[in-house]
């Protein structure tokens, strides 16, 4: 089978858009070689997959050259300049997306033309359409400094200067273009500190921590701030949230500052764009879960919060980015997670029957499967929970370790200990043998298991093991995974 960028690529194209594409390599402009098109017209044929046993080099060449011997350079140039034209295809359709940035393309060519009429219809076309623009995001902010500085120095060409009030009016233009500049800055800087600071916090880069502590000793933020509600064009707080989002980062342990966090990210939802809506909603969960993995006091129910937080985050499709519309796995698992933990089943069925049709579809049968085998889990089915999970291809499953992890509690759950047993050994040499793993997890799912070893032993009668002491070990543990189940065990008596 026969592999390449280009076929790569094609994987991703929908039927439309393999007719559209169709349509720009048929144009001459674009594209005058005939064998260039009839090569896409042989690849599309093996579309979506390009998996069959004919889809081969050799077969291609023949396809599109007829009798010709297969030429090897000849057919590397033929897929280049198709991958080539291909992505130029993708660019223009990017560009079509972006109407506000296609436009500055066109007023820089109208005013290199000297056509100032029709430079200034234009020009007032893109404020029209910021002006409609809800989403107040770093683009937005960007788009709005050069419309506004466009403006000042085409008038400043083209206009004589006869009244002070000019003077005034145009300088205002100037002043707008600034505050758009500098609102753009706050934004992008604080999103992308916010970005290492945390990056850096969970692989321990101290050094990487102090950068971010420095940018902001040199940067008056509060200063900054109070000049941009002086100033401002528009009265949503776009800038202190993302204020209040480096804060609550920073100040980890003074909750004020994620309270206030809170409080602008859902005063401002309306106002953000589909990705900063993802980032801002995420990074309120990501806080309650980094407090609950650190064992950081907190003065509320960090569960709670969580659920209160995930319902707000998938009812109103704020997983949703601009690459992705589907529902990310991750997420998924991690209300599935929070419900089992907060108690709430009946909530955590019905997720299930409404979300897991929003996952990847290629997935959705094994996620499905997993899913009620954990809530069979929960109300003590434990038969119904592995007859689900025997149904689950284990090589090509997303969860491969929560999956080991549930088929060893319920194997304990059933009185299976031999099995146990068995379960715990493949555990431990999957995790030692998968380098997508980090170490923490490692040393987590280890403790985890070695304590469940420990319970099983127990139930064989060793009397090695002394409870009340385990129990004490687990509570004062921080790194092991499903403490609570294990806890819960210890409170159990030999059958």
């Amino acid at each position: 089978m026969y592999t390449h960028q280009l076929i790569e690529l094609l994987k991703t194209f929908s039927e439309k858009e393999l007719m559209k594409l169709y349509k720009f390599l048929n144009s001459p402009y674009f594209n005058n070689s005939k064998r260039i098109l009839a090569l896409f017209r042989v690849l599309k044929k093996f579309h979506p997959d390009f998996d069959k046993r004919n889809f081969t080099r050799e077969n291609i060449f023949k396809l599109v050259y007829k009798k010709a011997d297969y030429n090897d350079s000849t057919f590397r140039n033929l897929m280049s300049d198709l991958l080539q034209l291909t992505l130029k295809f993708l660019m223009l359709e990017g560009i079509e997306k972006k109407e506000v940035e296609t436009s500055f393309y066109v007023t820089q060519e109208l005013f290199s033309r000297g056509n100032i009429d029709l430079l200034k219809t234009k020009m007032n076309s893109i404020d029209k359409i910021l002006k409609d623009t809800s989403n107040m995001d770093g683009e937005y902010f960007h788009n709005k400094f050069r419309s506004e500085t466009d403006h000042f120095y085409v008038n400043l060409l083209t206009n004589r200067v006869l009244k002070k009030q000019i003077v005034v009016a145009e300088s205002e233009k100037l002043i707008s273009g600034l505050v758009a500049l500098l609102n753009y800055f706050v934004l992008e800087s604080i999103k992308h500190n916010d970005n290492l600071f945390n990056y850096s916090r969970t692989y321990n880069i101290k050094s990487n921590i102090n950068k971010v502590n420095q940018f902001l000793e040199i940067i008056n933020f509060e200063n900054l701030i109070q000049y941009l509600r002086e100033n401002s064009f528009n009265e949503i707080p776009i800038v202190e949230l993302y204020y209040n989002l480096i804060k609550a980062s920073t100040n980890f342990e003074e909750e004020k500052y994620y309270f206030r966090l809170k409080e602008s990210v859902f005063q401002c939802s309306e106002h953000l764009g589909i990705n900063d809506n993802n980032f801002l909603h995420s990074r309120l969960i990501d806080y309650c879960v980094k407090k609950i993995n650190l064992g950081i006091h907190s003065s509320f129910d960090l569960n709670e919060e969580i659920f209160e937080l995930y319902q707000i985050y998938v009812s109103n499709e704020y997983y949703k980015t601009l690459s992705n519309t589907n529902l990310p796995f991750d997420a998924y698992r991690n209300v599935l997670m929070n419900c089992i933990t907060t108690k709430k089943l009946k909530e955590m069925e019905e997720f299930i029957k409404v979300y897991s049709k929003k996952l990847l579809p290629a997935h959705i049968e094994s996620i499905v499967n997993y899913s009620y085998a954990l809530l069979y889990f929960e109300k003590k089915q434990f038969s119904k929970a592995m007859d689900l999970l025997n149904k689950i291809k284990f090589d090509q499953f997303v969860f491969k370790l929560d999956m080991k992890n549930l088929q060893l509690k319920i194997a304990f759950e059933l009185g299976y200990y031999e099995s146990a047993v068995s379960i715990i050994d493949t555990y431990k040499h999957f995790i030692k043998n998968n380098t997508l793993i980090s170490e923490s997890r490692r040393i987590m799912h280890n403790n985890f298991l070695n304590y469940t070893n420990k319970l099983i032993q127990f139930k064989f009668g060793s009397s090695k093991v002394n409870i009340p002491f385990l129990k004490e070990q687990l509570e004062k543990s921080k790194d092991v995974f499903d403490k609570g189940w294990l806890i819960e065990k210890t409170n159990l008596k030999v059958k």
